[in-house]
């Protein structure tokens, strides 16, 4: 064979089927996850909770971030009695939606299960934008201040005409900054998991020997502040703690690993 005369990936027919196999892998995860998903939907229409739970997971692997799946996994859970997985489930789709109403139904649904205080008004107004729609807005308004100010540099006379609308978009930017100022702390000291257990026992070290420093019920809401050989060391917001079997907690933050 001519060498000249050798296979081409990048003419021809050999092309078009690279691109092919290509979109195949690329599609075969959607369409499973997809699949996946329906077919846990039956199993849970027909009340079998924990075919649904495995289906539920298979999809959310398929497509992480799923809104539509978390939601339902934690349905799926919460049918189970698995209050912290199902709670675990329903924060994780929060951080995406913060504002869906069948999501905040069942936070509420769930909150009122575990016994727990509605939040404070201004943890209820920080939670209602995402982390992204804070800095998106922080930076937008703060950017017109800048722009407004600039005429104004330029355009001494425009300072008067436009001064109060000056100021509160002043006021709005600096409201928004610390908004999300806040909701940024909120993420990085805020709890990011749920205890998945009846009465998880947290010990001073990571060893079954260790003595008990604390105990969990299901659904509390807790920090993971480190990691080590398959032990979780965790604190919630009363400063009480202690390291816990990582199976037995629920992490779902999905920026902190």
């Amino acid at each position: 064979m001519n060498r000249c005369d050798r296979w081409n990936p990048w003419r021809g027919p050999g092309m078009v089927g690279m691109l092919a196999c290509l979109w195949a892998l690329l599609s075969a995860g959607p369409v499973r996850a997809a699949s996946d998903f329906d077919q846990a939907r039956k199993a849970y229409e027909q009340g079998q909770y924990a075919e649904a739970v495995s289906g539920f997971e298979r999809a959310l692997q398929g497509a992480p971030g799923g809104v539509g799946v978390l939601y339902n996994l934690g349905n799926a859970r919460f049918q189970q009695g698995e209050l912290g997985r199902a709670l675990a489930a329903w924060r994780q789709a929060q951080w995406i939606t913060p504002r869906d109403p069948a999501l905040r139904h069942n936070l509420d649904l769930i909150r009122r299960r575990l016994g727990r205080p509605e939040p404070e008004f201004w943890r209820r107004w920080l939670l209602w934008w995402t982390l992204d729609e804070w800095g998106v807005g922080a930076v937008g308004l703060v950017w017109a201040w800048a722009g407004w100010q600039i005429v104004v540099r330029l355009r001494p006379e425009s300072a008067r005409s436009g001064a109060g609308l000056r100021r509160a978009v002043g006021g709005m930017a600096l409201l928004v900054v610390l908004g999300w100022a806040s909701a940024w702390v909120s993420v990085v000291r805020g709890p990011n998991a749920a205890i998945a257990g009846r009465e998880v026992a947290a010990r001073y070290g990571p060893l079954d020997e260790s003595e008990i420093a604390a105990r969990f019920a299901d659904g509390a809401e807790v920090r993971v502040e480190e990691q080590r050989n398959g032990w979780l060391r965790v604190s919630d917001a009363e400063g009480r703690g202690g390291w816990v079997q990582g199976l037995e907690v629920a992490r779902y933050h999905p920026r902190i690993p």
